[in-house]
């Protein structure tokens, strides 16, 4: 009987010790350590949900709806089957590539000059510490 009471004792203890400390935690420790998890939290929705776009981009002419992409030296070894390209709105794809100029498809545009951009690589920051 007595050992039950020394454990009972030693909780309520415990339990009175834990209440002091809370009630002795200021206003502005809680702001703290809130401000803290809402930043944690904000960081990594942004590496969940931003995503990092390698992109080129350059003109496009239009002829009889055929889509020439004027692509720069630098950046023909970039391109690849099966890129998402993107003209005035309309979102389209390099079906192949003839003699090093891309074949595109996927657009219902008027002659003419249009700027255009070709998704290299997408990448979201949370895959930097996934390790994709």
């Amino acid at each position: 009987m007595l050992n039950k009471m020394k454990k009972e004792n030693v909780s309520l203890s415990n339990q009175e010790e834990f209440n002091k400390r809370l009630q002795k935690t200021s206003p502005v420790t809680w702001v703290v350590l809130f401000i803290t998890i809402a930043i944690l939290i904000g960081f990594f929705a942004w590496g969940f949900f931003f995503k990092m776009v390698d992109k080129i981009i350059g003109t496009a002419k239009v002829v009889s709806g055929q889509v020439t992409l004027v692509v720069k030296a630098n950046d023909y070894s970039k391109l690849a089957v099966d890129q998402k390209v993107y003209i005035s709105d309309q979102e389209g794809k390099i079906d192949s590539i003839v003699d090093g100029e891309p074949v595109v498809s996927g657009f219902t545009l008027a002659d003419g000059e249009y700027d255009y951009k070709v998704v290299v690589k997408e990448i979201r920051p949370i895959d930097f510490l996934l390790g994709k």
